[in-house]
């Protein structure tokens, strides 16, 4: 099915809000029916174009163009001939960036058992395939996986772009057990592209082999022309004094490379990361989390922020994460009576270094059943958000409560992944998967920050503290609802009722800051009927 609409409406909305008079506009696209299994994200691109992409596993790759004005432009299909469009089901996306002008797709697919990555370059106006190019292929998926103190070894494409710049770069990470021919060091590849798509480096070199053979990925950065990566690097504990995980950053250009390991992340274990340069301050800013008690009674997650030399990649300090001002606002504001807990799911930098971390008590568990995908669940609940200044000391801490259950199981920084658009197809139940809609958006805008979510629909009415929330697990229940700084509830689309609800596609959604404009898609659902659109909010 193609989705291609003629015209857009307009709606007027006036948020009755004691900080502001602003008064945000939302345009709607005409009406599409709901999107149905894969995959759907929108980018606002530079040229005052929105692109929005659905992948559908029997249409392929549809790409529908807005102009300026968010009236339909162009409508196409991509044609690929290197990448199977037929193929969705063992494909995963690493990324979905403008580039120079140009949609670029970084699309991951198992072909014969090897995972190919490929890029799809996008014409920024007619949605048209300009370029096409396979980036590379790894060893088969069929190995004995290397796990580390739940740290794996990685075997796996990944993709950074430069967020102030067309630059970016592609790592190559061959996992599993090395066999007595492999040469440890060239098991780690990165390659650096300049922003109209040549390649302007290639390293290969790492670690010494013969310290740690094995290495999982955590993280990387492009500044311009220069690739910050960070890793687990591994090995196999002979007893029990040796370290056997400890992070790693490395600095790399063209075939230069430098690294600085960590001392202090010594056999931490399972292991996330996100690492983003400081333009101001030439400096970089590592956040990491590690599980903490496993096999205990109380599991935890221990934050740490460390700060480096952008250049020699000297470490000027690490310091832990405390949630101390999340807590003391929700105790006051949201009737807790324990600490706030959450894990980090974004870091939000400015250029000059001041920080914006959001947070989200999630809890995994299982439940009884024979499909493995539907036994695993995550509830995505209470969120938090820290603000800390360019020296790393934090200034303020908010929360809003929040109650969502997922179906499967999600890492720490899932909203970073979900910015950059991955996404993985493989063993996806379209009837289960709530994913694009769980979790929140958080805008920083010109009036002010903002929260959204969905949120479960007969909640909406009573109100109530956090001891009286209901889980959201249904797309029935739900309902859009945006959080003002002041904590004042606002609803973008309208006021809900019983039979009738308003929730977005978060998962689609993209948002210009410099702009203060946010795109969505909204489904409309009146009793049993859905329709959906594409929705256009000027903060």
């Amino acid at each position: 099915m193609r989705y291609f609409w003629q015209g857009t409406r307009l709606l007027a909305l006036l948020f009755t809000s004691q900080l502001s008079a602003q008064v945000p506009q939302v345009q709607l696209s005409n009406n599409f029916p709901e999107p149905g299994d894969g995959f759907d994200k929108i980018l606002l691109l530079d040229n005052s174009y929105t692109a929005y992409l659905h992948f559908d596993k029997k249409a392929g790759i549809i790409v529908n163009m807005f102009d300026g004005q968010h009236k339909p432009a162009a409508t196409d299909t991509v044609n690929a001939k290197l990448f199977d469009v037929n193929a969705l089901n063992d494909t995963e996306i690493d990324g979905i960036y403008e580039i120079n002008g140009q949609v670029v797709l970084f699309l991951q697919q198992l072909v014969k058992m090897k995972p190919r990555l490929y890029r799809l370059i996008l014409d920024g106006k007619t949605g048209k395939l300009v370029q096409e190019d396979q980036l590379g292929e790894l060893p088969t998926i069929q190995h004995r996986d290397v796990v580390v103190q739940d740290n794996f070894a990685s075997h796996d494409f990944y993709v950074a772009k430069d967020p102030r710049s067309g630059y970016y770069a592609v790592a190559s990470f061959a996992g599993g057990e090395l066999d007595k021919k492999e040469t440890p060091g060239e098991r780690v590849q990165v390659y650096q592209y300049s922003p109209d798509h040549q390649q302007i480096g290639h390293s290969t070199s790492y670690l010494p082999s013969a310290d740690y053979p094995y290495h999982g990925y955590l993280d990387m950065a492009v500044h311009k022309d220069q690739v910050y990566l960070v890793t687990t690097p591994l090995r196999i504990r002979r007893n029990v004094k040796d370290t056997s995980a400890m992070v790693a950053v490395s600095r790399i250009h063209d075939t230069e490379v430098k690294h600085q390991l960590l001392p202090y992340t010594a056999n931490m274990q399972d292991i996330h990361a996100n690492i983003q340069y400081i333009p101001a301050s030439q400096k970089l800013v590592l956040l990491l989390t590690n599980a903490t008690g496993k096999g205990t009674k109380t599991p935890g997650v221990d934050m740490q922020l460390s700060y480096l030399d952008a250049n020699t990649l000297d470490e000027y300090r690490h310091q832990p994460l405390s949630l101390d001002k999340i807590s003391a606002y929700a105790q006051e504001k949201l009737k807790y009576t324990d600490p706030y807990t959450g894990v980090p799911q974004r870091m939000m930098i400015t250029d000059d270094g001041k920080t914006t971390l959001l947070f989200e008590n999630i809890a995994l568990f299982t439940s009884g059943g024979t499909n493995a995908w539907n036994n695993m669940h995550t509830n995505m609940n209470d969120i938090g958000v820290l603000t800390l200044d360019s020296n790393g000391i934090v200034q303020s801490g908010l929360a809003q409560i929040k109650m969502q259950i997922a179906n499967g199981l999600y890492d720490p920084l899932f909203l970073y992944r979900r910015k950059k658009g991955q996404w993985m197809f493989r063993n996806r139940i379209q009837a289960l998967n709530t994913t694009p809609y769980l979790s929140f958006d958080y805008l920083n805008t010109a009036h002010g920050n903002y929260i959204l979510f969905n949120d479960y629909l007969a909640y909406l009415d009573p109100g109530g503290v956090y001891t009286d929330k209901k889980p959201l697990r249904y797309l029935i229940e739900a309902n859009v609802v945006c959080y003002n700084a002041a904590g004042e509830r606002l609803f973008l689309f309208g006021t809900p009722e019983t039979y009738k609800g308003y929730y977005c596609m978060l998962g689609a959604s993209d948002y210009k800051q410099e702009k203060s404009q946010y795109v969505t898609i909204l489904i409309t659902r009146k009793g049993e009927t859905r329709q959906a659109n594409i929705a256009w909010v000027q903060f």
